[in-house]
């Protein structure tokens, strides 16, 4: 039988289904085990190894996973759920948890596993798809009845007869021929001889029109517009371009679908005196068919063709990653003149780059608004906390969730806010807060510390959250040291003006807590929960002005950096707590390196 071809990200699926048949130490790689790899490709792009992917490899991976994830979404169908009860099913199944590979060890495919491999190449060579890719794959393990993946993968049958469905009918799909409306707006049919076309979805053959001078002026042309300009002047500067490139146009019109109504803008046209008079079927009609095409009109017409002295069109949609995202209209009212086959391959190749530009004008639009999102969001996080989640932000992995882990919680307190606020109008306390608050904030920034959150005259700081640091005990001491130290100069900068000065007293506490964003994906928070924050208040609440209390749980791991005396003090409910009074630091007090 001939070498059956697959794709980077089938390959991909087929080596993580052979890591889960050796793990679970069975014999051959199954049409379970192949289910797994399908519904894994994307996890692991996103968080394995990417060093052995070239960059092509690795784009057509992203592409065929998000084929992969939207098709599941539109049926319900988990991956992860897929997932977790395959690997969990063979894991009962065995007795024991799965052991990893064991490095040089290789399995084979079992018999079932190879005609579904020989499946999915008779269904590409069918379609004439070069290669065997995910959803082929996908289809053909579903197809293979296999009684072990039908019971494991039992209670989502449902969804995946829906994807199975949708998998044999978009191979199945006929191809719409020609363009045959060029009126959306009239109830007749005006025929229309299409003379030329051509795909739209593959790169154009270069044959003559690469000597074209034509062809060069076009090239450069979004590389001189890049992506910094506004979209707008991109693409009426491509339409007057191209009007001068085609002489045989009078009128040109570029179309660009809006993402959130799926409605097609006009968002060019020339000349700028004139109304465009556009066949919105048509255009759509060479979107949906992907197809560039030259016409010229037929002889029965309605009123407003009549009316329009159309007589001969060529539209190119703009497509990028398989989809259309609009369409370029050309067209001319002098019957004599005639698009030819060159004008078609300049105007689509240009079509490509064009598409191209509005995606990455889109693009950088969609990542400076996520950016500025995040900014905001991450505000409460350190210069070097923030940048490292926006890199997980980036990478997709800033998501929500919580964990349980151990870090150090501080706590404080303005003493006597009450009073000192009764005696102050609202500006004048807002004024005071944010002063004091903005230097105690850069404090617990310059070590590291996450500001939790700001309740009233209260600032709740926790060390070792987000991100962990085997550091957090000393640093959080660090903070509040320097905290106090910066509360006397505010101070002192504040009476010198004649303003009311106030002291704050600080606790500091260590131990296990939730800790992660909460929300939902539009609205997020970060927060930690726990007993151990509980404590730190507690601490607080019985540190003096000028004071920092500390647990014994953080004071034997910094006992050797700080001077520290050992006091009791009083709360309402839980009896005395041993506490240290924080003094100072010894000598030259630094974090030893991680």
């Amino acid at each position: 039988m001939t070498e059956i071809v697959v794709s980077p990200a089938a390959q991909l699926a087929w080596q993580i289904a052979g890591d889960l048949a050796l793990q679970n130490g069975d014999p051959f790689i199954e049409p379970k085990h192949l289910l797994f790899g399908l519904c894994s490709v994307e996890k692991v792009l996103v968080s394995g190894d990417k060093t052995k992917l070239t960059a092509f490899e690795e784009s057509e991976i992203r592409t065929e996973s998000a084929q992969l994830r939207s098709l599941s979404q539109r049926h319900s169908f988990s991956l992860s759920a897929v997932r977790k009860a395959i690997r969990e099913s063979s894991s009962h199944k065995l007795g024991r948890v799965a052991e990893p590979a064991l490095p040089g060890r290789v399995v084979s495919r079992s018999p079932a596993a190879r005609r579904v491999f020989e499946k999915a190449a008779e269904m590409s060579g069918a379609r004439g798809v070069p290669k065997v890719d995910l959803l082929l794959l996908l289809r053909a393990v579903l197809e293979s009845g296999d009684a072990q993946l039908s019971g494991e993968t039992a209670c989502y049958s449902t969804s995946l007869n829906g994807v199975l469905r949708e998998l044999r009918e978009g191979a199945s799909e006929p191809v719409a021929q020609g363009l045959t409306d060029l009126d959306q707006q009239s109830d007749a049919v005006l025929p229309v001889e299409v003379t030329e076309s051509v795909d739209a979805t593959v790169s154009i053959s270069p044959k003559a029109a690469v000597a074209n001078q034509r062809l060069t002026w076009l090239s450069e042309f979004t590389w001189e517009f890049g992506t910094e300009g506004e979209q707008e002047l991109l693409l009426q500067e491509a339409t007057e371009r191209l009007l001068r490139l085609v002489p045989t146009a009078e009128r040109g019109a570029i179309l660009i679908r809006d993402a959130r109504d799926n409605e097609l803008l006009l968002k060019a046209h020339s000349p700028r005196d004139t109304t465009p008079r556009i066949s919105m079927t048509s255009v759509r009609k060479a979107m949906e068919e992907k197809k560039g095409c030259i016409w010229k009109r037929g002889q029965d017409l309605t009123l407003s063709q009549k009316q329009s002295n159309t007589e001969t069109g060529m539209y190119a949609p703009l497509v990028v990653n398989g989809q259309s995202i609009g369409a370029i209209c050309l067209d001319s009212t002098v019957p004599s003149m005639c698009f030819t086959s060159e004008d078609l391959e300049i105007v689509t190749f240009f079509a490509h780059q064009l598409a191209l530009a509005v995606a990455n004008h889109e693009l950088r639009l969609t990542l400076k608004q996520n950016n500025d999102v995040l900014e905001r969001l991450l505000t409460n996080f350190s210069p070097q906390v923030r940048s490292r989640l926006m890199q997980r932000a980036r990478m997709g992995r800033l998501a929500l969730g919580g964990e349980h882990s151990v870090v150090t919680i501080l706590c404080s307190d303005i003493r006597g806010f009450t009073l000192l606020s009764a005696r102050m109008c609202p500006d004048e306390v807002v004024d005071m807060l944010n002063e004091y608050f903005g230097a105690l904030v850069d404090c617990i920034f310059r070590h590291d510390g996450t500001v939790d959150k700001f309740v009233g005259d209260s600032i709740l700081a926790v060390f070792g959250s987000p991100e962990a640091d085997p550091q957090h005990h000393r640093k959080a001491v660090l903070a509040a040291v320097e905290m106090q130290q910066v509360m006397q100069q505010v101070s002192g900068n504040r009476a010198a003006k004649g303003r009311v000065t106030c002291q704050i007293g600080i606790g500091v506490h260590t131990g296990d807590v939730l800790h992660g964003f909460i929300g939902s994906p539009e609205r997020m928070e970060f927060t930690i929960i726990g007993e151990a924050v509980n404590l730190a208040a507690r601490y607080s609440d019985g540190a003096k002005g000028e004071e920092i209390l500390i647990s014994p749980e953080v004071h034997q791991r910094v006992w050797q950096m700080i001077d520290a005396e050992q006091v009791s003090i009083p709360t309402k409910h839980e009896g005395a707590f041993t506490a240290y009074r924080v003094k100072g630091l010894c000598g030259r007090a630094t974090i030893p390196s991680s």
